[in-house]
């Protein structure tokens, strides 16, 4: 449950990554900061930050609306063409993309949270892990000058000690997606997004947004208004992990997996929420017919609005690995760039921005190996399990399951743990073929 401070601190902080007025927004940080906060002053304060004036001279041009969004990209997108997809290599490439996306979560996730950059690179040294090219190991006794890991699974996902794919959040809204399209059928709305969280997920077991927007929920607000009301994670990484499926059961195309990421997403997401999950979506449906990962970041970024800060980030960073000598040098431009949102503050390292500069990152320097992909990727910190299980997917659906090193897939023992009812120890091989068959269906 956050706190009514906690949450008019956090969309201080957005509406300053949004370009609002620094002096206007320290005034009623003071303010929120000094007062008690009753319900009535609270939303007394939510009220002068919603009447704001917006950002004189802001650069970038972010709609909400999926209708919007599609007019704000360039008229060439529409006529771009992808190859056709090879219909016998898709089961492979899905199972792929599921293992890929799970072995990268399993070797974030002890990470998840726990120390910055610099700190993660000296604990691999010293583990003789760097660079981190499979699971992360666990030294005993824990070295000195580290704080111990606050995730109570970490033995469970460290090297040598994996027997399943662990519950995380990652892997619930995997297999939520799924049931999601299997209950609705691809016509399905945020609103039946929304209603499938309130029959199925724990209020304590989602986070940020999706905590926000499940009370909203409960509290009978509309779907269609959930996202935007007294959320400050609009913007963070939630509905960007939400995403992958909706690429999965397109292979080769990209404008639908985005469309269909965007009405997940919409329930709980708002500007770089929700293109970063339309991106995932996107590269990932283009990863079945693409087999170069700049072209596939390319393909992801061509069904979000140009002139918007996600866009400039991730083409930012494809010039910086083009610039830079190696990905360490890469990644210090990273931390430069995105110092506007404070990612090593606080919870800000869960923002999609930040996040999405080192899922670019990964994917441009594993190429065509899957090791140096996710490891990269991890190896930079902030949402470590988020940022592996993505690339991850990415590069297990160009590459297929076939072509993911036996070290990243065995230890999963095809299986996975999940608290949602019915899906626990699902067979990762079983949710394969079910994706399957929903890219194969003619209900598209």
């Amino acid at each position: 449950m956050y706190t009514s401070r906690e949450l008019l601190l956090a969309e201080l902080d957005l509406r300053g990554q949004q370009g609002f007025d620094a002096r206007k927004l320290m005034q009623l940080r003071t303010a929120v900061t000094q007062a008690p906060l009753s319900p009535t002053k609270a939303e007394l304060f939510w009220q002068q930050i919603a009447n704001l004036p917006p950002p004189a001279d802001w650069p970038y041009e972010e709609p909400d609306e999926l209708a919007a969004i599609w007019q704000s990209l360039p008229q060439s997108c529409e006529s771009v063409e992808l190859p056709g997809v090879v219909e016998t290599a898709v089961p492979t490439k899905i199972h792929g993309g599921l293992l890929g996306r799970f072995a990268g979560m399993m070797l974030g996730k002890p990470l998840e949270g726990t120390w910055p950059a610099a700190q993660i690179w000296r604990y691999l040294e010293l583990a003789g892990a760097y660079p981190l090219r499979d699971y992360v190991p666990r030294l005993e006794p824990f070295p000195d000058g580290f704080p111990l890991p606050k995730w109570s699974r970490w033995h469970d996902t460290t090297w040598g000690n994996i027997t399943r794919v662990v519950q995380d959040d990652d892997v619930e809204y995997t297999l939520a997606a799924l049931l999601i399209l299997q209950e609705y059928g691809f016509g399905f709305t945020s609103a039946d997004v929304g209603q499938f969280w309130l029959d199925h997920f724990a209020y304590g077991r989602i986070f940020t947004a999706e905590r926000v927007v499940y009370r909203h929920l409960v509290n009978g607000v509309p779907a269609e208004q959930a996202g935007a009301l007294h959320n400050p994670y609009r913007e963070w990484i939630g509905a960007q992990i939400r995403a992958d499926v909706y690429g999965y059961v397109c292979p080769g195309q990209p404008r639908r997996a985005a469309a269909s990421a965007y009405k997940d997403a919409a329930l709980s997401h708002r500007r770089s929420g929700i293109y970063g999950a339309m991106w995932v979506a996107a590269m990932v449906a283009a990863a079945f017919v693409l087999d170069e990962p700049e072209a596939i970041i390319r393909a992801g970024l061509a069904e979000i609005p140009p002139r918007s800060r996600l866009h400039e980030a991730v083409d930012a960073v494809i010039g910086w690995v083009k610039q830079e000598s190696g990905w360490e040098e890469a990644f210090r431009q990273i931390t430069q760039y995105c110092r506007r949102y404070s990612a090593d503050v606080g919870e800000n390292w869960i923002h999609t921005i930040p996040n999405a500069c080192l899922v670019t990152l990964g994917l441009l320097y594993g190429s065509e190996d899957f090791s140096a992909g996710v490891g990269t990727a991890v190896a930079c910190g902030w949402d470590t399990d988020c940022n592996g299980a993505t690339v991850g997917s990415i590069l297990g659906v160009m590459l297929g399951a076939e072509s993911i090193p036996a070290h990243w897939a065995t230890p999963l023992n095809d299986e996975i743990e999940s608290y949602l009812p019915g899906q626990n120890g699902r067979a990762i091989s079983d949710l394969a073929q079910q994706i399957h068959e929903l890219a194969r269906s003619k209900e598209k």
